[in-house]
């Protein structure tokens, strides 16, 4: 292959492989803590455990000295019905992917947890720190991705395992919490975000003559390419927010997420599987891999209301600027399979900007006993041009979720939740996005679940 095709296919495996790093900083689940994720997120003008470091700071003002742990396991599953035209356009006869046959990703629990603390220092004052996983998804899929056709050889055999992304992200979060009236708090957060990540995804370029430059006839015209980008990131950003008391019965919120970035630093692991007609065989290459990506605004608002001591209904709502994620610029620094330097390149997104609907009720069935449900949809920034296996938020989403929490007396507390997403059914046309005649995306119908339980211990001194 020519230095030319090689270019090609750093770009073609970038193109594929990136935006799964921007879902792995920026896309977040339904939030964290145990009563938060109950109400489904609709618990900004509530804030009234430690949970308050993610949804709302100012709701940490005048909390007591507490410590808390919490552990979960979320299952997510992603369904695709492929629909996929040849191999590339105006190709007709080969097609990579089970037309019509519903695929789905292996099935399989991935635990979570949080760890926070917070110390009162006075009646208007506190603070806090706390440790907590908003994103940690991944997908794995077996024999979705068909590899070569027959004629271009398996010697080596393409992996059945060609697409997978495991990452998790860990947000260490000092805050602190200000009561400026009896109605009236304020509060701020330091983010650092500390991420590791694991993806493995297929890409194909075109074959071609070295000396003429032309294309190569079957089973010659495209070269299949299995890429696995390890790194690891560390970013930082802030939020603020400020609960206001109306009464005894009403109060509100307003929230804020500022941008950042978190530079990504990892090695890209590329395996060529020649073709039978070129001797057959490997050509394995790891230039190192660089980029900024963004970390979206968000700005939230919420209302809670006791309708009476003992049931309260909250609603809550945030605007997300995915639309930031749009265009992003990639270093490497290395070789490609051919020897020669590794070209840096673009990455072309187009993500689109959200807003989040959520509604919650609690229910203080006894001193002891509190009930907790809710209810939300999000819908998922990423349009079908870019739609790939890596990327669990597939579709426009729904969730319910359910919650019981009990007070031991002394102090002591437990809470659990059970959370179920699902997504509507999502079409997506197949794309080629920057004009070098192959598809950036996997056309078909998606779909998606997510099943999260979780368990939470506290204890306030």
């Amino acid at each position: 292959m020519t230095r030319c095709n090689r270019g090609v296919l750093i770009i073609g495996l970038l193109l594929v492989l990136a935006p799964t790093l921007v879902f792995a900083g920026g896309f977040n689940l339904a939030g964290a803590g145990m009563k938060g994720l109950a109400m489904s997120g609709a618990f900004r003008a509530i804030a009234d455990d430690w949970s308050a470091m993610y949804w709302n700071p100012a709701g940490l003002a005048g909390q007591g000295t507490g410590i808390y742990l919490e552990a979960k396991v979320l299952f997510p599953n992603t369904r695709i019905i492929p629909n996929t035209p040849s191999t590339v356009p105006d190709y007709d006869g080969y097609y990579l992917y089970r037309n019509g046959v519903e695929q789905s990703s292996i099935n399989g629990g991935r635990p979570t947890g949080s760890f926070a603390f917070q110390w009162q220092f006075s009646d208007k004052l506190t603070a806090g720190l706390a440790a907590f996983t908003p994103n940690a998804l991944g997908a794995d899929w077996e024999n979705l991705y068909l590899g070569p056709y027959p004629g271009y050889g398996d010697n080596p055999e393409y992996p059945d395992q060609a697409w997978m992304s495991s990452m998790y992200v860990i947000d260490i979060h000092p805050t602190v919490g200000y009561m400026l009236t009896e109605k009236l708090s304020v509060g701020a957060g330091l983010s650092i975000k500390v991420a590791s990540i694991e993806l493995q995804s297929p890409a194909l370029v075109p074959g071609r003559n070295p000396e003429t430059g032309d294309r190569l006839p079957l089973p010659g015209s495209h070269y299949f390419i299995d890429a696995t980008l390890k790194g690891s990131e560390i970013g930082v950003g802030f939020n603020l927010g400020v609960l206001y008391h109306v009464n005894d019965k009403l109060s509100t919120a307003l929230t804020f997420v500022g941008p950042s970035l978190i530079p990504i630093d990892g090695t890209l692991s590329q395996t060529l599987y020649l073709p039978a007609l070129a001797g057959g065989g490997t050509v394995e290459v790891e230039p190192d891999a660089k980029a900024d990506f963004p970390i979206p605004m968000e700005v939230g608002a919420g209302v809670a209301y006791k309708f009476t001591p003992e049931f309260t209904a909250a609603f809550d709502v945030k605007w997300t600027q995915w639309s930031s994620l749009d265009v992003i610029d990639i270093e490497l620094d290395g070789t490609g399979p051919d020897g020669q330097p590794a070209n840096d390149t673009e990455l072309i997104l187009n993500w689109e900007d959200t807003v989040r609907f959520n509604v919650g009720f609690m229910w203080d069935v006894s001193e002891a006993v509190q009930l907790r449900a809710g209810y939300y949809f999000d819908p998922t920034p990423i349009p079908g041009e870019t739609m790939r296996p890596t990327i669990t938020d597939v579709a426009d989403k729904h969730s319910w979720s359910f919650g019981l929490g009990y007070d031991f007396g002394n102090g002591f507390t437990v809470d659990g939740t059970y959370q179920h997403l699902w997504g509507n059914d999502n079409d997506a046309e197949a794309a080629d996005n920057d004009g070098d005649g192959l598809y950036d995306n996997v056309p078909g119908t998606w779909n998606m679940q997510v099943i999260t339980i979780g368990v939470q211990l506290g204890y306030r001194f």
